[in-house]
């Protein structure tokens, strides 16, 4: 097993909350007592350590799907007039597939709303292990097409999508933006924010014996996590799973990107690896590697400044692109 990285190689606004974590005992989501623990726990660390909570014009929660298959979104909306050409931002949160919800990414969704003056539409997807693969990636498609079929009504532009996530979420971000088969007819996606997203649950990178303890994250978290969405081990290699393996030397462009990748985190190789083969498949990428962060800069962003910085540079790169 590896050691245990020295708090001083870690960024300096962020020492202070991994070293109250060691403190605490260390602890991550898959030592809690049971999957309810888990969330109730994340929940609890993102309400105390999250951005403050911006003020937006209109916040609206839409129920879709029937029966076992209902889920939530939510949309952010900071005009009360639109211009029928404004892009829509399509929010994915972390967590996994197994934890987190619309309201531990609340503060992020309202800073984005107050960032752009565009319209947010978050999605509280259904969750493993009561609700395994595939349902929060079918999810994550029915709220594109609810988007499309409300766009003349509440004047968005469909055509104008941005994707963005963390984590899971940024997984996510990244597969409806290019998947085959969760492209939304009479949708374009034009811009994807992929915030050190989960892209290979098959093969894991040297990082994962890296960061090993210390870190809220590790690489028993990721197992975790895959254990309790992916309904069989096959699921593994589906490219909604895992883009990774579904993007070829040669592919066409995707959607141009904003990656970021974190030095301290057991995704950050695969990030890096996967901002590279996307630009030699001739995809415009922006990527920011942050050699000394450690996973959860955005449900954290409350306290660390780094967060903050990057989700508007995240903003920025939507207005560009979108």
């Amino acid at each position: 097993m590896s050691e245990l990285i020295d708090i001083e190689q870690v960024a300096p606004d962020q020492r202070d909350a991994i070293a109250a974590f060691r403190a605490a005992g260390g602890k991550s989501f898959q030592d809690a007592e049971s999957v309810a623990v888990a969330r109730a726990n994340y929940e609890k660390s993102c309400e105390a350590n999250g951005l403050p909570r911006d003020e937006v014009k209109i916040i609206e929660d839409v129920e879709l799907g029937e029966g076992d298959e209902r889920f939530t979104i939510r949309v952010y909306d900071n005009r009360a007039e639109r211009n029928a050409d404004d892009p829509v931002i399509v929010f994915f949160h972390g967590g996994g597939w197994v934890i987190g919800s619309r309201e531990t990414h609340d503060p992020v969704c309202r800073r984005l709303a107050t960032l752009t003056n565009l319209p947010v539409v978050a999605v509280d997807y259904r969750l493993g292990p009561e609700h395994r693969f595939p349902a929060a990636h079918l999810d994550c498609k029915r709220t594109v097409e609810w988007i499309r079929d409300n766009a003349t009504e509440r004047v968005w532009n469909p055509q104008r999508v941005a994707t963005i996530g963390d984590s899971a979420g940024g997984g996510l971000a990244n597969v409806l933006a290019f998947e085959p088969s969760l492209l939304v007819d009479g949708t374009t996606v034009t811009a994807q924010v992929l915030l050190y997203p989960m892209l290979d649950m098959k093969n894991e990178t040297p990082a994962y014996e890296r960061i090993a303890e210390g870190f809220p994250l590790t690489a028993d978290s990721l197992r975790w996590f895959g254990e309790n969405f992916l309904a069989s081990d096959a699921d593994r290699t589906d490219p909604r799973v895992s883009p990774m393996l579904a993007v070829k030397a040669g592919d066409a462009p995707q959607p141009p990107a904003f990656i970021l990748s974190l030095g301290l985190d057991p995704l950050g190789e695969e990030d890096l690896n996967y901002a590279h083969k996307l630009a030699m498949n001739g995809t415009y990428v922006e990527l920011v590697h942050l050699p000394r962060h450690a996973h959860g800069l955005f449900t954290s962003a409350g306290k660390i400044a780094s967060g903050e910085v990057m989700l508007e540079r995240a903003a920025q790169f939507i207005l560009q692109q979108a």
